[in-house]
């Protein structure tokens, strides 16, 4: 893996050929929490037989599969999958200097491309498992509450299967992204293939416990770091500092809570319901309410009853609980692993009200020739004590 980075081909994963591989001089990838992955690998291209090599391989055509994998310490680690959706590329007389960039979007892409009219009942949840497994997801997702029905209200879909999988998990408090586990078969670059497991996830991330109301103790959940290394900002020089760069954002000024009513469209009566954020903090500390101990309204303007509306209100606190946000950047060589949005990392170097675990919002991979770059965007919901 000279270049630092595996590119898989096609449905069956196939290597990219050697003499292809050894034209990529750059792959970038964009990841975010709730966003399709984006993707785009630079060539140079070469010419051979009188005939360009990069844009004439059937394994680098639009609508064909990539695959790009880096290693993970021992493992290796898929950043995305998908289809090419738009090739690039410079043309130079003589041909040296061209080069192709080939962009695409993971598999989520697939879920965008056609509007469908649907009426579903059940579980939001149950809506989102059948749509996933129409597209060979494995699945992984959490139970929603309500129970649609042409009695009580049907959930309807006028909409794309990705956006309509994104206002569910919205509405629901959750998130819906695409995780990955691979493995290799065979030796690069003389040949061999990747085995990739697709896993669509349609829950809430960090997983927060079930029940109305948060837990009394973040100790009820074990909300820890998920690999095995910290981003180190400023530490004594035998720790070994981790990142090039840390920016960071406290934002206090946003909503804490939710008290409000719906009236019922078939019998009239108004119920009222009250939220929270249910999201347990990332440790011990001060939640965004106790920062400034002030109250602060979030208004919802909804169609449905309180049943529908109280995990709206909590999917919308929820977000706003997360108030701090930070920026880094580091490469795979310093920091010794790879991180990608939902992984828990702490940081350690700050004071000690700022130090402590994170979670990856977004991931920005630059491979090239010299390093695996990372500018990652980081986000807690709460600050240590002081």
């Amino acid at each position: 893996m000279g270049f630092g980075a595996l590119i898989g081909t096609g449905s069956r994963n196939e290597l990219l050929r050697g003499e292809l591989l050894a034209c990529v001089t750059e792959v970038r990838i964009e990841q975010s929490l709730e966003e399709p992955t984006r993707f785009a690998i630079r060539f140079q291209e070469d010419i051979r037989d009188g005939e360009p090599l990069v844009m004439g391989a059937a394994e680098l055509q639009p609508e064909q599969i990539l695959t790009v994998v880096v290693p993970d310490g021992d493992e290796l680690r898929c950043l995305t999958r998908g289809p090419i959706t738009e090739v690039r590329c410079s043309v130079a007389i003589g041909g040296p200097g061209s080069w192709v960039e080939l962009h695409g979007v993971d598999r989520r892409v697939e879920l965008d491309r056609q509007c469908f009219r649907h009426v579903w009942e059940g579980r939001a949840s149950d809506a989102a498992t059948t749509i996933l497994r129409g597209y060979d997801f494995e699945v992984d997702v959490e139970a929603t509450t309500r129970n649609y029905s042409h009695s009580v209200g049907t959930l309807n879909q006028r909409a794309t299967d990705l956006a309509f999988l994104r206002r569910l998990a919205r509405q629901n408090n959750l998130s819906f992204w695409l995780d990955y586990e691979c493995r290799l078969a065979g030796t690069p670059p003389l040949g061999g293939s990747l085995t990739v497991r697709e896993i669509a996830r349609f829950k809430s991330s960090p997983a927060r416990p079930e029940g109305p109301s948060p837990p009394v103790s973040v100790a009820d959940i074990p909300l820890v770091p998920s690999v095995d290394v910290a981003l180190r900002v400023n530490v004594a020089p035998d720790r070994c500092q981790t990142v090039t760069a840390f920016q960071m954002d406290v934002d206090v000024e946003r909503p804490n809570g939710f008290e409000g009513s719906a009236i019922n469209d078939r019998d009239g009566r108004e119920s009222r319901t009250s939220a929270d954020d249910r999201q347990p903090a990332l440790a011990s500390g001060e939640r965004l309410r106790d920062v400034t101990g002030r109250n602060r309204s979030v208004c919802i303007t909804s169609p449905g009853d309180a049943e529908e509306l109280q995990p709206r209100a909590e999917a919308l606190l929820t977000d706003a609980g997360w108030f701090v946000h930070a920026t880094a950047s580091t490469t795979a060589h310093m920091l010794g692993a790879v991180l990608v949005p939902h992984d828990v990392v702490p940081v350690e170097g700050l004071d000690r009200r700022h130090s402590g675990p994170y979670q990856v919002a977004g991931a920005t991979h630059v491979i090239n020739a010299a390093d695996h770059f990372m500018d990652l965007e980081l986000r807690s919901n709460y600050l240590g004590a002081a």
